[in-house]
């Protein structure tokens, strides 16, 4: 690890950014960096705020996951298909020009999406 002289003047803004704002949530860091310096305390601030960093990686991971699940499901879905969309689509369109509501022309789409797995 570079010595705080080593480092470049960018390198030392974004380093005493980071310590900043993490000393919002933990004003005892400021102990850390007068006591060890600023490398003791990025350290510190990594361990202390690991759990965090996990739990975010595990959800960004599993919000990939269900995106990758929802785009394989709409791609074998019966509504991926033309001719079924097609008419979907126009019963939605006469719902609405029949009835001149959209939640009324809605409810003629939305139970051919749900139920799209029968029209295959």
């Amino acid at each position: 690890m570079k010595s705080w002289d080593e480092l470049t003047t960018f390198q030392k803004t974004v380093l005493a950014i980071c310590i900043s704002l993490m000393a919002i949530a933990l004003p005892e860091i400021m102990f850390f960096v007068q006591l060890g310096g600023a490398e003791l305390a990025f350290a510190l601030l990594m361990v202390t705020f690991q759990p965090f960093i996990s739990w975010v990686t595990n959800k960004y991971r599993q919000l990939k996951e269900s995106i990758g699940i929802a785009i394989i499901a709409f791609n074998h879905s019966a509504s991926a298909r033309p001719a079924i969309f097609a008419t979907q689509a126009t019963f939605c369109v006469i719902g609405f020009v029949v009835t001149s509501s959209w939640l009324f022309a809605l409810s003629f789409f939305v139970p051919s999406l749900v139920l799209n797995g029968l029209l295959i």
